[in-house]
């Protein structure tokens, strides 16, 4: 947003903004008319960002010109009047591909990454140009579209015929441009357009700097943070939702302080969700209140809930690992598990480190066969282990590497159905009640006195640069001292995750001493059948031999061997789709009925009404529950937490908030 004379000029960065934040809007225009100092913020990952973006979209390039296309680069990064007159000769010339063009219309202008060339008619000739640009993100997201849309209508006005399609080209996908209808999207664009000119026609001081996604990359952000804190903002409380926030500030209550000190039980109903989870966050505002008081951070222990909290610590076992991935998801197709981490104890007590790095999908293989083979090993010592992690990638990570290489399978569905992995983030939020505003391990630390030997401030900026690297397969540039700056920061995960595991069991004694009954967590049947264990093995040797000398990375495989590739993951694909399922079924049967009610897999917050027909052994009930997205539908089995079959679903009705459910056959 530039002022020039009495007009503003706008861009396509403008307009993204506008979508995400209207207060970043607000701020823009202040500046633009000279009531406010942009913010100078020097932010390396940025940098990092900007460079990853600029190597992709020259790759692109060079792709293009090696497909034999003639390319035209229109020089210089702003727009005047000779880039917009030299985009135009171009475009009236009919150059093949133009780079980086000018495009102006009105007080609208951008730069569009590449034009090409189209035999569609225009003001220009028999041709005509459409907009490709180039994104790091995997997803084609709402800016996305938003952006080529913008470019595209700029296109349109300079050659008189707008474009059919506009495309975009991340990464791993060999530079595919995948299309985009612009119709589709025109309305969209339009009301976004519109938005942000009425708000500049008409400036007001309306919008507030809420906490977005986007505040990640924006130079405003410690100016938004700042003002949050200074309006002691509920956002600040740890776990609560936007829609809660809406719902209290509906209500008066605007602050976090003036949340700490709501009446319980509370004297009204909520419109979305269940009154306890008002009451949870209410509790969460007092102690972070009392927290701020005492400038230190507290905590409170949660009523002992049987099969949650301290209920979910196994018996500690000498033989136990401590796990930590350092993932990367915009490496290739489906990303990168580059650092494979973990901590434990050798025969002689003493802690030991394994940082198994991985550049490549071979390495990644390899990393992954390494892990799971010294996991196996080590059960054969030590049967009762189990292996720590915080928050649940560690096991989801896993589970995805055993389908993308067919490898291991058996040894990971064991390590599974024994439930071997043990996520103390799901311990911690059930267990205890913490001043903090997030529940991140590294924000609890302060709880039980970890101090971390690798400054997390240091590693954000190696982090960033490795990652590019790995993105932009130059892995052999990777300085070393980043890898051992990045292990030495995975080892502060795995030995945080060890420390708030020991600290868990300090607390759970300590319930214990004072005459608290909390149980250990029953221990599964992870045996397979002999015949399923047999068959297994005949459809790995049967793999093996199939993709002997086949490369992991798909992208290096021919044609021969990647249809040799997908025969072998054909062999058992009914077994492993029907793993997935139970998987899910064991993660939504641990869960809390608070959980469920952010789960489009399950319903929460039933209300029983009345029967309404079915028969004495199998009754249709009626229940009402609380406002919730669910993806629950007509014929649905449903069941209890724990597992437990409940009934199946007759009818509901979403808009009334009401299910019939026939009740499962009951014995006797």
């Amino acid at each position: 947003m530039q002022r020039m004379g009495d007009t503003l000029q706008l861009s396509a960065s403008d307009l993204v903004g506008h979508l995400n934040c209207r207060y970043l809007t607000e701020l823009d225009l202040k500046v633009a008319y000279g009531e406010l100092a942009k913010p100078k913020i020097w932010d390396p990952v940025l940098e990092t960002l900007a460079e990853r973006g600029a190597l992709h979209e020259q790759g692109f390039i060079e792709h293009l010109k090696a497909a034999g296309a003639a390319v035209t680069v229109i020089d210089g990064v702003g727009i005047d009047a000779a880039a917009v007159t030299a985009t135009t000769e171009a475009m009236r010339r009919g150059d093949t591909v133009i780079i980086q063009g000018a495009l102006q219309s009105g007080q609208w202008s951008g730069r569009a990454d590449v034009l090409r060339r189209v035999e569609t008619p225009s003001r220009f000739g028999a041709w005509s140009y459409e907009v490709t640009d180039t994104k790091l993100a995997r997803e084609t997201k709402g800016n996305t579209v938003l952006q080529i849309s913008f470019y595209s209508d700029l296109v349109s006005s300079m050659q008189g015929s707008a474009p059919a399609s506009a495309f975009v080209v991340t990464p791993g996908t060999q530079y595919e441009p995948e299309p985009y209808r612009i119709a589709d999207y025109a309305a969209y664009y339009r009301h976004v357009r519109g938005s942000l000119e009425r708000a500049i026609a008409s400036p007001t001081e309306g919008a507030y700097p809420e906490p977005i996604e986007h505040c990640d990359i924006c130079r405003w952000r410690n100016h938004c943070d700042e003002r949050r804190r200074a309006d002691d903002h509920l956002s600040l409380v740890a776990g609560i939702s936007k829609s809660q926030a809406g719902e209290l500030e509906r209500r008066g209550v605007h602050t976090m302080a003036a949340l700490a000190a709501v009446p319980l039980p509370l004297l009204w109903r909520p419109d979305r969700g269940a009154a306890q989870s008002y009451e949870k966050i209410r509790e969460q505002a007092r102690i972070q209140v009392d927290g701020r008081a005492q400038a230190a951070v507290i905590y409170e222990v949660l009523p002992q809930i049987a099969g949650f909290g301290l209920s979910r610590l196994p018996e500690p076992s000498a033989g136990d690992i401590f796990f930590d991935f350092e993932g990367d998801p915009f490496v290739g197709e489906g990303g990168l598990e580059f650092l494979f981490g973990y901590l434990y104890a050798d025969d002689q007590g003493t802690l030991r480190y394994t940082g198994d790095w991985a550049s490549t999908r071979q390495e990644e293989r390899a990393a992954f066969e390494r892990f799971m083979d010294f996991v196996t090993v080590r059960l054969q010592t030590h049967p009762d282990l189990h292996i720590y992690h915080f928050a649940p990638y560690e096991p989801a990570a896993i589970k995805r590497l055993m389908g993308r290489y067919a490898t291991r399978e058996n040894d990971v569905d064991s390590l599974l159905r024994a439930e071997r992995f043990v996520d103390l983030y799901a311990v911690v939020r059930h267990a205890i009640r913490a001043s903090v505003e997030s529940y991140s391990i590294k924000k609890l630390e302060p709880l039980y006195g970890f101090e971390r030997a690798v400054p997390l401030e240091d590693v954000r900026v190696v982090m960033a640069r490795t990652q590019a690297r790995l993105e932009l397969a130059d892995a052999n540039n990777i300085a070393e001292p980043d890898k051992a700056a990045i292990c030495g920061y995975n080892r502060d995960d795995c030995a945080s995750t060890r420390g708030l595991r020991d600290w868990l069991e300090t607390l759970r004694g300590e319930l214990i001493q004072s005459g608290a009954s909390i149980d250990r967590p029953a221990i599964p049947e992870a045996e397979i059948s002999p015949e399923l264990d047999a068959w297994q093995k005949k459809i790995a040797a049967l793999a093996m031999r199939l993709t002997h000398g086949v490369p992991d990375d798909a992208s290096e495989r021919t044609p021969e061997q990647q249809a040799r590739c997908l025969l072998a993951s054909m062999l058992d694909y009914h077994g492993r789709e029907g793993k997935a399922v139970w998987w899910e079924y064991f993660r939504l049967r641990d869960l809390s009925a608070e959980d469920l009610l952010y789960e489009r897999d399950g319903l929460s917050g039933l209300e029983f009404i009345k029967t309404v027909g079915g028969t004495t052994k199998r009754p249709v009930h009626r229940y009402k529950f609380a406002l919730q997205d669910t993806d629950v539908r007509p014929g649905d089995a449903l069941h209890s937490l724990g597992g437990e079959k409940f009934g199946d679903v007759e009818d509901i009705a979403l808009d009334q908030r009401m299910i019939d459910i026939k009740e499962a056959r009951r014995c006797g």
